[in-house]
């Protein structure tokens, strides 16, 4: 796993932890910011068709991607 994909992956972690204990009306407020920029990561990123085969990357969908390694300028 690359830094970058480290990263992205692990902020994403904490933004689903933090909506997963909001209560109902700030989640869904938390969770409609949230969707134009998963939409975003979606779109920037493929599907990895063999993250079966990786046991550690658990979690959300963001952890079977791949993800560009070319840096940011």
């Amino acid at each position: 796993m690359c830094e970058r994909e480290e990263n992205v992956a692990l902020a994403r972690d904490l933004l689903d932890l933090v909506v997963r204990r909001l209560p109902p009306r700030p989640r869904r407020d938390l969770e409609s910011l949230l969707a134009p920029m998963d939409d975003e990561l979606r779109r920037r990123t493929l599907p990895d068709p063999f993250a079966y085969r990786h046991p550690h990357r658990r979690g959300g969908w963001w952890h079977r991607r791949l993800y560009d390694e070319t840096p940011l300028l």
